[in-house]
């Protein structure tokens, strides 16, 4: 595993297209702040949970002046076919197709054995996943034991306000570290 990223550190920039073929420069968007959300791969039922709430929070996040991008280890056309013709709600933020983990690798994030065998717990979750939104699991198009993360990275400075790296496969079921970061939560 590469150096960990920490808050206060520089976020690195990256350089990307999204799967729909618009660049996404982090050090040129321009809103307060951008959470950075490094997910699974495409066809996990647990990261199409996570994208879900992510579509769910976007409006609020985006009121408050905090952009979205989202990375997945699958190929744009399975990113297409498991999330954007799954999803009820379409995602209106930037998701990168990174099979390659290239930004991943950039951001330290990592595989884990051990987080496969702590998502034991969230089992719940995942069945919830499946039958309440259909994210059935499809094809495994990226790793297996790869853990979620997340980076809250400030507009202005470029530092990292909140570097999370996941200890299970699914770690997004509350926004209040963020809310708090972003200063609308006491």
């Amino acid at each position: 595993m590469d150096k960990l990223l920490s808050v206060g550190m520089m976020a690195p920039n990256f350089l990307v297209k999204d799967v729909k073929g618009k660049k996404v420069e982090l050090n040129k968007l321009h809103p307060k702040s951008v959470l950075v959300v490094f997910l699974r791969y495409s066809g996990c039922p647990w990261c199409n949970l996570a994208l879900h709430r992510l579509t769910m929070e976007y409006p609020l996040l985006k009121k408050h002046n905090c952009e979205i991008v989202a990375f997945v280890q699958s190929t744009a056309e399975n990113v297409d076919k498991n999330i954007f013709m799954r999803h009820e709600r379409k995602p209106k933020f930037p998701i990168v197709a990174d099979q390659a983990r290239t930004i991943y690798d950039v951001y330290g994030v990592y595989d884990s054995v051990l987080a496969g065998a702590r998502s034991v717990t969230q089992i719940p979750h995942w069945v919830h996943a499946v039958r309440r939104h259909g994210f059935k699991q499809t094809s495994l198009d990226g790793d297996f034991f790869l853990v979620p993360a997340m980076f809250l990275v400030s507009g202005h400075s470029g530092k990292l306000l909140l570097a999370e790296y996941g200890k299970s496969f699914y770690e997004h079921e509350t926004f209040t570290r963020v809310y708090e970061k972003l200063g609308f939560v006491d």
